[in-house]
């Protein structure tokens, strides 16, 4: 169980760097080779992503504002993370934008109400074992703002093995073999 901690702690910076690469000011697509568990790994940003790509339709009639997607694949093309999210806007409110959606999710989950002091928002998500969809939405101007994300479990790669250090020689000559250090009863 320890072992999976700094797989995880891995992956866990390896998602905080996304940002790093431009997520909502890029303006094309991008390709990056970054380290994840000493394995090296290929992220490509695409700087859309579509209702197909996150298994969740697009609100009818609301704005797309932003949207953004990442495969995360090893460098032999297996499959690490996947991560899509839109924002959208309606002008309709959250109630209503949050009943829409739970008639389009499976299992139609209801909504969860979150409040803290960054607002209330109304939370629906449903997961199986290699994937999580989630749908955020918050009151704003009227209206609505609107937060959908797909993400894919992580497959971490293994850590490659260590190779030993090959020692250099013991070097070799007058007074320096090996297992003859000081003679007894000599002092340095």
């Amino acid at each position: 169980m320890r072992a999976g901690i700094p797989r995880l702690a891995a992956l866990g910076i390896l998602l905080l760097s996304l940002p790093a690469l431009g997520a909502s000011y890029q303006r094309g697509p991008k390709r990056e080779e970054m380290l994840l568990n000493d394995r090296v790994v290929v992220v490509d940003y695409q700087t859309s992503a579509t209702s197909e790509d996150l298994l969740l339709p697009f609100y009818a009639g609301a704005r797309v504002e932003n949207s953004y997607s990442y495969t995360i694949t090893t460098k032999e093309g297996a499959p690490v993370l996947y991560y899509a999210c839109a924002e959208l806007a309606t002008r309709d409110a959250a109630g209503r934008v949050a009943e829409d959606y739970r008639g389009k999710l499976p299992g139609q989950p209801q909504p969860e109400t979150i409040s803290d002091k960054g607002g209330k928002r109304l939370v629906l998500a449903v997961a199986t074992a290699t994937e999580v969809r989630m749908v955020t939405i918050t009151e704003r101007d009227g209206g609505s703002h609107i937060q959908l994300i797909r993400s894919t479990k992580p497959v971490i790669p293994e850590a490659r093995p260590q190779q030993a250090t090959p020692r250099p020689p013991t070097p070799r000559g007058p007074g320096r073999q090996p297992g003859h250090g000081m003679r007894r009863g000599m002092r340095a």
